[in-house]
C-alpha cells in the first residue's frame, strides 16, 4: 500500500512492491545545526531567491496554451495542498533547498491512486536518500508526524537539489559557509567586547604635588557633583584645576569591512550578484535592466530549469510530453523594463506580426479586445524576395525601353 509501493513502469515487468531494506545504503551525512537565524546575509540571500521563485507563476501548457481544466493545473497554480498557496509552497521549497541543500515534496495520490491529489513538503533534514544496490533506483526514507517510518520510491517525490557531486544529495550551503559564519561571529564578539569597554573619560590636572587620598577624593567628588548638576555640559573648575576629555575609538576601522566580506562570500555561494545583498563596491551597470538580467541569467534561470525538469518528469508521462504537454514558469514578469522600453517593444511586436494585440493587453492587465486575436503587420514592410523581384523587373523594363 502507498507510500511503500513502487511506481509501476510501463516498460518493466512485475516487481516486488516492498523494497529490501538490507539492500539500501544511506547517502546522508551528518549536518550542522545552523539555521536561517545564523546570519543576516544568509537570510537576505535565501529570502531573495525564495521570494523570487515564489513570485513566478507556474502553469501546465499544451502547445504553448495553458490547460485550464487539468487537475495538475489546479495543483500547481491554485492549491498544492490543504494548507499552502502556490506562493507559500514554492517559497518553502526554495527555503529548504537553500538552507539544507535539498527540498522534498511528497506526491500524495487520491483514494483511487490514479492521480496526485496534493504535494506535501517534508522536513529536508529528516529525509534520507537510499539507493538500491541491484536496480540503482532511489528511495527516500523519512518519518511521519505520528512516528511511522516510511520509504517511498523516487517517482513519488519531487526532489530539488543544490549543487551535488553524485545527484543524490545536494551540498548544504550553510556547510560551505561554515568558516565565513565562524569568522563573522568572532569579529562580532570582538566588536561587542570593544564596545563594552568604550567610554569617554576625563583627566583632571590638579596643581601641586603630594595630595593626600582624602584631598583627591574631595576634588573628584566636587567635580562629579558639578558635572552631574550641569547635565554633562558645563563644569566650573577652581584652584587651577584643568580637565581634558579622553575619548576612545569604539571599533577598529578594519572591522567595518567584515560585513562587506561576509556579504560577498554569501553572494558567491548562492550565485547572487553582491549588490543584491547590499555590497555596491563593484557595481557597474548603466541601466537597471542589466542588473536584473544578470540576476535572472545567473541565479533564477538555472533554478527554474531544475523545477521544470523535475515537475515534468514526475507529473507528466512521456506520451503526454510527446503530445505537447509541459509545465513551465512564466519568467516574462522578471524581464519587464521601464515603461518607455516596454511600449517600444510591444509596438514593434505588433507591427512585426509576432505578438497579437490581446497578448499585449493581457500582459498589461487589460481586458481582451474583440478584434485583438489576429496577427497584424505593417504595410510599409514586405518580404525581401519580393523587393528583389520587383527591382529586377524594373531593371529589365528599363533596359527594354
Amino acid at each position: 500500500m502507498w507510500p511503500f509501493n513502487r511506481k509501476n513502469k510501463a516498460s518493466g515487468g512485475a516487481r516486488d512492491p516492498t523494497p529490501d531494506y538490507t539492500q539500501m545504503r544511506s547517502v546522508n551525512r551528518v549536518r550542522g545545526d545552523y539555521t536561517l537565524t545564523t546570519s543576516e546575509a544568509i537570510y537576505a540571500a535565501v529570502s531573495r531567491i525564495s521570494n523570487t521563485m515564489a513570485m513566478l507563476p507556474i502553469h501546465l501548457y499544451r502547445e504553448h496554451e495553458p490547460v485550464r481544466d487539468d487537475p495538475r493545473e489546479r495543483l500547481l497554480s491554485y492549491m498544492p495542498n490543504a494548507t499552502m498557496t502556490p506562493f507559500t509552497f514554492q517559497q518553502t521549497m526554495e527555503a529548504f533547498r537553500n538552507t539544507e541543500g535539498n527540498a522534498y515534496a511528497l506526491l500524495v495520490p487520491d483514494a483511487s491512486e490514479t492521480r496526485v491529489a496534493q504535494l506535501d513538503i517534508l522536513d529536508a533534514a529528516r529525509v534520507t536518500p537510499m539507493r538500491d544496490k541491484d536496480t540503482r533506483e532511489m528511495f527516500y526514507s523519512f518519518t511521519l508526524d505520528d512516528g511511522t517510518p516510511c520509504m517511498v520510491h523516487s517517482s513519488h517525490m519531487i526532489v530539488l537539489h543544490h549543487m551535488s557531486a553524485n545527484g543524490e544529495k545536494g551540498v548544504r550551503p550553510l556547510d560551505v559557509l561554515r568558516g565565513t559564519l565562524d569568522y563573522n561571529r568572532q569579529i562580532k564578539e570582538f566588536s561587542l567586547n570593544q564596545l563594552e569597554g568604550v567610554n569617554s573619560g576625563v583627566i583632571l590636572n590638579i596643581p601641586g604635588t603630594g595630595l593626600s587620598e582624602e584631598k583627591k577624593k574631595t576634588v573628584i567628588d566636587q567635580f562629579l557633583k558639578s558635572y552631574k548638576a550641569s547635565g554633562g555640559k558645563l563644569i566650573v573648575l577652581e584652584g587651577g584645576i584643568t580637565a581634558t576629555t579622553l575619548t576612545q575609538s569604539p571599533v577598529d576601522a578594519k572591522v567595518l569591512d567584515v560585513e562587506r566580506v561576509t556579504k560577498n562570500r554569501v553572494a558567491t555561494v548562492y550565485n547572487i550578484p553582491p549588490h543584491l545583498l547590499g555590497d555596491y563596491t563593484d557595481t557597474s551597470y548603466s541601466t537597471a535592466e542589466q542588473s536584473k538580467q544578470e540576476y535572472l541569467d545567473l541565479t533564477i534561470l538555472p533554478i527554474v530549469k531544475q523545477w521544470e525538469d523535475e515537475l515534468n518528469l514526475k507529473l507528466l508521462t512521456w506520451k503526454e510530453r510527446m503530445e505537447g504537454y509541459s509545465i513551465q514558469f512564466d519568467v516574462s514578469a522578471m524581464q519587464r523594463a521601464d515603461i518607455a522600453t516596454m511600449a517600444e517593444k510591444h509596438q514593434k511586436a505588433i507591427r512585426g506580426g509576432w505578438m497579437r494585440p490581446n497578448e499585449v493587453r493581457e500582459r498589461e492587465g487589460l481586458p481582451p479586445d474583440p478584434e485583438g486575436d489576429v496577427l497584424l503587420v505593417s504595410r510599409d514592410l514586405q518580404p525581401l524576395e519580393q523587393a528583389l523581384k520587383e527591382n529586377s523587373e524594373s531593371e529589365a523594363k528599363n533596359a527594354s525601353e
